[in-house]
């Protein structure tokens, strides 16, 4: 049998450090292991290096576009021009960043959360009014949607009325370097940071959606019981982040506070492992890949109250309520002084985390391509 001739979007994972970028590296790696797909990784131009790859599985294609260029073509000025005689004869052709452009062949698109329709207040103005415009013309034609968790897939069958059969909740995995550091690596790392312990870890970009304002307050509450505790940010700054920066560069001025971008993964979780615990207290997320992270290294974890949080961490998390601060302080209060509460959560952690993997994730991604290929296969005259 002739392998699958699959193209993914790698756009995103040139250019985006986390988030969909590590969606898309994690998910083409994984890929390489099975043997019956050959993966042509397309992209617009670009000054990001190649990653090394030595499968022979793997095939670069440069779009002779930037981003940005192929973003209006395609889907403001919808010039139905399609990608195949660019990147020559595919079975599929996977967009990873909510969007896939005009094929011959079959279309799949992952889709990471529907924040422009449910919260669209904490979104760019005009992201949000593009993917508003722009996703629901994609719905009309793609073969088929991978939602990144069941909470996204069931927003999407409520929000847009899809056919259930079309639409598959895929969840992210989780690999090394993410795993429990012990004390006598992760110390190191921690003094070479001038990080003070306890400290609170929250990875993410700044931006509304993330809720650092309402962290920020519940751990200058928490510090009149713990006045040593110290909040850890990871996170590059995002849109409408200006009011966020300001009260996030007053805390580290008192010394609250520590910012940290461009960090290793092998740093990260080495964070993670030593933290007191891994606090999110975003009002909407599609998946949240950090909270998983922090689970594989075993960190416990406080997380609003929201499906997808419950769906990722199970019974590994304390949940709070959205953007209520009391709550936040008291259960970061909580998990700092009751050392029982702490260690059940640490031995969680893990536990949950293992039911995550990019292998998993990457043969469940198979399944929907060999479907829509045959599937596309079969309408042909």
């Amino acid at each position: 049998m002739a392998p699958v001739r699959v193209a993914i979007d790698f756009t995103p994972g040139l250019n985006q450090l986390a988030g969909i970028g590590r969606y898309t590296r994690e998910l083409v790696r994984a890929l390489t292991e099975n043997a019956q797909f050959e993966i042509i990784l397309w992209y617009g131009r670009t000054s990001s290096p190649l990653p090394h790859s030595s499968s022979p599985r793997i095939h670069y294609r440069q779009i002779p576009f930037s981003e940005r260029w192929l973003t209006r073509l395609w889907y403001r000025v919808r010039i139905p021009f399609p990608i195949d005689p660019l990147i020559g004869p595919v079975d599929v052709v996977h967009g990873t960043d909510f969007l896939v452009p005009p094929a011959r062949c079959a279309r799949v698109a992952t889709v990471h959360d529907v924040s422009f329709l449910l919260v669209p207040e904490l979104g760019h103005p005009r992201l949000v009014s593009f993917l508003q415009a722009v996703f629901p013309r994609m719905l009309r034609t793609v073969d088929a949607l991978i939602a990144v968790s069941e909470s996204v897939r069931q927003d999407l069958l409520r929000l847009y009325r899809l056919s259930p059969d079309r639409v598959y909740a895929i969840p992210h995995g989780v690999a090394f370097p993410f795993a429990p550091h012990p004390p006598q690596h992760a110390r190191p790392v921690i003094a070479s940071l001038g990080i003070r312990e306890p400290y609170l870890i929250a990875v993410g970009t700044v931006e509304p959606r993330k809720g650092y304002p309402v962290l920020l307050q519940a751990v200058e509450r928490a510090a009149t019981k713990i006045p040593d505790l110290q909040l850890v940010i990871v996170g590059a700054t995002g849109w409408l982040a200006e009011p966020i920066e300001r009260a996030l560069e007053a805390a580290q001025g008192r010394g609250r506070v520590l910012r940290l971008r461009g960090i290793s993964d092998q740093t990260l979780a080495a964070l993670y492992s030593a933290s007191a615990a891994f606090v999110t207290a975003s009002f909407y997320e599609g998946f949240n890949l950090p909270l998983l992270e922090a689970l594989a290294c075993g960190a416990p974890v406080i997380a609003t109250d929201i499906p997808v949080h419950r769906e990722v961490a199970g019974d590994a998390a304390l949940f709070v309520r959205s953007g209520d601060v009391d709550s936040l302080a008291e259960a970061i209060i909580g998990l700092l002084t009751e050392g029982a509460l702490a260690s059940r959560l640490q031995k969680a952690a893990s536990q949950r985390a293992s039911r995550f993997s990019w292998h998993k994730s990457a043969e469940q991604h198979s399944a929907v391509y060999r479907a829509v290929a045959s599937e596309h296969a079969s309408r042909r005259p």
